[in-house]
């Protein structure tokens, strides 16, 4: 018999010696989904956080099918909402002082100065201009701002 330790020398491995790639690629791998189950997590986080956001984005959505007289009252009746959940003394604000304090509460300038005037005591008075297409942009992007 052939001496043991040659016959042994002489046999190639099953499988080459690990160059470290599959390690790499497994943990590659891992990450990733890591990142993946992280950034789901935060976005199921964030959209329970912002209750009020979404409600309003909702309820601005539903007024875009409407004729605009209506659409102008839907709208105002989505800040009245929005405005009262975020401050109750605003509920009783009419005129001027509701219309300061829809800028105070989106940090703009739009219902003092803009368009937005269409909330004051203009909503209440027959108007052939009624400006509902051109605020729900203004609107949605005022929306989309807020933090609650």
């Amino acid at each position: 018999m052939a001496d043991l330790s040659s016959v042994v020398e002489r046999l190639r491995p099953l499988r080459p010696p690990p160059d470290g790639t599959a390690e790499i690629l497994a943990m590659a791998l891992v990450g990733c989904l890591a990142g993946a189950a992280t950034c789901v997590a935060l976005l199921r986080l964030s959209a329970r956080r912002l209750p009020l956001r979404r409600a309003a984005l909702a309820a601005l959505a539903a007024s875009r099918a409407l004729p605009a007289p209506e659409r102008l009252a839907a709208q105002a009746r989505m800040l009245r909402d929005l405005a009262g959940a975020l401050d109750r003394g605003a509920l009783s604000l009419r005129g001027e002082a509701w219309l300061a304090r829809l800028d105070a509460i989106f940090s703009t300038r739009l219902f003092s100065d803009g368009p937005g005037r269409a909330f004051g005591e203009a909503l209440y008075q027959p108007r052939n201009d009624i400006p509902a297409e051109a605020l729900d942009g203004e609107l949605e992007r005022l929306l989309m701002r807020l933090r609650k």
